[in-house]
């Protein structure tokens, strides 16, 4: 995951989030001051 623990797979109906959510994601917690690996 994003923080680098170990996880698993979404089950369904949950879906893997794309790249583009990834990244805003990763944005939205860099600009509150998360620190990502």
């Amino acid at each position: 995951n994003e923080m680098g623990l170990p996880g698993g797979f979404t089950r369904l109906p949950l879906v893997d989030a794309t790249a583009a959510q990834i990244a805003q994601l990763r944005e939205d917690l860099r600009q509150g001051g998360v620190t990502l690996n």
